[in-house]
């Protein structure tokens, strides 16, 4: 990190300090009431909604969770992206520790809030920001906390994600790509915008440290190598990588090589920005028979191949927030009417590659 933090706060709703830990010795408790009143200042500009502010050479970084303030103030030209990030880490340490984070939760256990600010930060440097490793050394039964004097297993190899001495009969990697697919479409049925948000999730089961390598069909990686970026390669947008990933490696040669934690965890995220078609096209049509009845014909069919089939498909359909009785018959699988969300929700449990047609009749009641 670049420019160390000189303390940290963290403030109830109201501003006043719950807790507060020093670690250069050059920002006073006072630095938590002008950051207060400043930020209420700010409150009667609308625009003004940065995380970050700056007064008489002390920069502010913040954030909310709850009605806790969490708030790190250095005095050198530091990084703020990366304290912010820091401050979300201790959130979610917090959070494993106390299941919640809030004020009431601060005040019960303060002395395990000191004592894992004391391992996470080190004279302003972060330190440790994986739960599951505080946890090996930092322990707490109900309002009690036990600190065994050893050092964490992860210091011992500089992997602050994965411990030493694991062990498996069995090695064991399970790697899943997980996609969502989002498009926005006119009333005439054209695709205004779509891009794919993916995810690789993760399950390493190895025993020691093990090194891994993972090697994508990225078009930059092919065209860095002198080959043809046929069909099959993929552009790569917004990646986002967990911290075990070597980075300069992979700008190097676009190869993932990592060290995994140890379980479950999400490998990278990204973005592709390519023109994609629904899977299944849904298509309604409404009339009107009365003021106190109307029909809707909702047709979908899938537009992938016939030799693949989609699993639990559920539309749901938006219906005036007056209906009710609803008469629904269906082609394929079954549609419940569900008030709580104006909406009638259609599953199909077996959606195959072939046209689908669906039809639903509901009477509506007077507004």
């Amino acid at each position: 990190m670049s420019g160390a933090a000189s303390a940290l706060f963290l403030l109830d709703i109201k501003g006043r300090v719950l807790i507060w830990r020093d670690y250069r010795g050059d920002v006073t408790a006072a630095q938590a009431e002008r950051f207060f009143t400043k930020l209420i200042d700010r409150e009667d500009d609308p625009q003004s909604q940065d995380p970050v502010m700056y007064e008489n050479g002390v920069t502010y970084m913040f954030i909310q969770h709850s009605n806790v303030y969490l708030m790190s103030a250095s005095r050198q030209n530091c990084n703020a992206a990366s304290h912010l990030l820091f401050l979300h880490r201790i959130v979610d340490v917090f959070k494993h520790y106390f299941e919640e984070l809030e004020e009431e939760s601060l005040r019960d256990n303060f002395v395990v809030v000191y004592e894992l600010l004391d391992e996470m930060m080190d004279f302003g440097f972060p330190q440790f920001t994986e739960a599951t490793i505080l946890s090996e050394f930092i322990k707490t039964d109900a309002y009690r906390m036990e600190v065994t004097q050893r050092p964490p297993m992860a210091v011992t190899n500089a992997v602050s994600w994965r411990s030493e001495g694991i062990r498996y009969k069995k090695n064991e990697v399970f790697l899943d790509v997980v996609e969502s697919v989002n498009i926005l479409v006119n009333s005439n049925g054209q695709i205004i915008r779509s891009d794919v948000v993916g995810a690789l999730k993760m399950r390493a089961f190895l025993s020691g440290m093990p090194e891994c390598k993972l090697g994508l069909n990225d078009r930059l990686l092919l065209e860095a190598q002198g080959r043809t970026a046929k069909g099959k390669a993929i552009d790569l947008d917004d990646i986002k990588f967990h911290q075990c990933v070597r980075l300069a490696r992979f700008e190097n040669d676009r190869t993932i090589s990592f060290i995994p934690p140890d379980g479950s965890f999400d490998l990278m995220t990204y973005r592709l920005s390519t023109q994609v078609k629904p899977l299944i096209w849904v298509e309604a049509q409404v009339e009107r028979h009365s003021r106190s009845r109307i029909e809707f014909m909702v047709k979908a069919r899938s537009q992938f191949k016939e030799r693949s089939t989609a699993t639990n498909v559920e539309i749901e359909l938006p219906v005036p927030s007056d209906a009710t009785n609803p008469n629904i018959r269906t082609s394929m699988g079954s549609a419940t009417y569900a008030p709580e969300n104006d909406a009638l929700i259609w599953k199909i449990k077996s959606f195959p590659g072939v046209y689908v047609e669906g039809r639903v009749q509901l009477p509506q009641c007077n507004s």
